[in-house]
């Protein structure tokens, strides 16, 4: 979809394609149910898209999970993130996003589950990771989120941050290690 406003994409089963699902210049919509596995690339890929919701949607076994990008307000939530592995790949990736929430996911056995590159004022709340190679890096440029009871379970490694300026907090989150 391009340059829409007040979509519902539901209850879809898409594999096999280059992007799952693709969505530019969206507002006002919502992306719910649907399952997209083993793309070449995103399982959903959306940029420059702004009040929109993700939920209740499976993500598994594509090139690089899903990409949202340059967007504000989206809300992600009861998605589950499962075996996007590969050099290059990571469950989601949150790059130039403001003001949204990441809350009860799951995110299992990604080469990445999280890769967040200059997103501010996110909430991540109650998501769970498990087996993952990184649970989550955070890049530079990313100020005022919060991380609150998340688990992280039996990843190679929970955190990572490549800045000395840290404003974002950690609140009440388990740590299996």
């Amino acid at each position: 979809l391009w340059h829409c406003d007040n979509m519902m994409i539901t209850e879809n089963e898409v594999t096999g394609m280059r992007d799952g699902i693709y969505l530019e210049f969206i507002d006002e919509s919502t992306v719910i149910n649907n399952y997209t596995h083993h793309n070449v690339r995103y399982g959903l890929h959306f940029m420059f898209s702004n009040h929109d919701a993700y939920l209740d949607n499976t993500f598994e076994s594509n090139g690089a999970g899903v990409a949202v990008m340059f967007s504000k307000w989206i809300r992600m939530e009861r998605n589950r993130f499962v075996q996007n592995w590969g050099t290059a790949s990571y469950g989601l990736l949150l790059k130039e996003i403001y003001d949204g929430e990441v809350l009860n996911n799951t995110f299992e056995q990604n080469t990445l589950g999280i890769f967040v590159d200059g997103s501010s004022r996110v909430n991540y709340m109650n998501n769970t990771f498990t087996q993952n190679g990184w649970a989550i890096k955070v890049s530079g440029g990313c100020y005022k989120n919060n991380f609150t009871t998340n688990n992280f379970v039996g990843n190679s490694f929970d955190i990572s941050y490549n800045s000395k300026m840290n404003d974002n907090t950690f609140k009440g989150n388990f740590w299996s290690s």
